[in-house]
């Protein structure tokens, strides 16, 4: 049974959302499941088809904790960035 979904997230920039993107770029694929990222203005889109539900969970896994690392980074970096102008 193939497993699909979709995840959106909105960033306060479309620089933080193309930030977000590039540092996901590299996450388009696992054994058992596609995924596709896009930016769109503030947002980055996240889809996934998976073979089935436990290779889905695994990917969202990956996809959302890899978000979840650059939200600790760049939320810092674009604070910095901000209060230095």
């Amino acid at each position: 049974m193939r497993a699909k979904g979709s995840f959106v997230v909105e960033y306060e920039s479309a620089a933080e959302a193309r930030a977000a993107h590039a540092a996901l770029s590299s996450e388009k694929g696992f054994e058992r499941a596609r995924c596709s990222i896009h930016a769109q203005g503030s947002a980055v889109a996240l889809e996934i088809d998976a073979d089935d539900i436990v290779a889905f969970r695994a990917a969202a896994n990956s996809l959302l904790r890899n978000l979840q690392v650059f939200e600790a980074i760049g939320k810092n970096m674009f604070a910095r960035g901000k209060s230095q102008r």
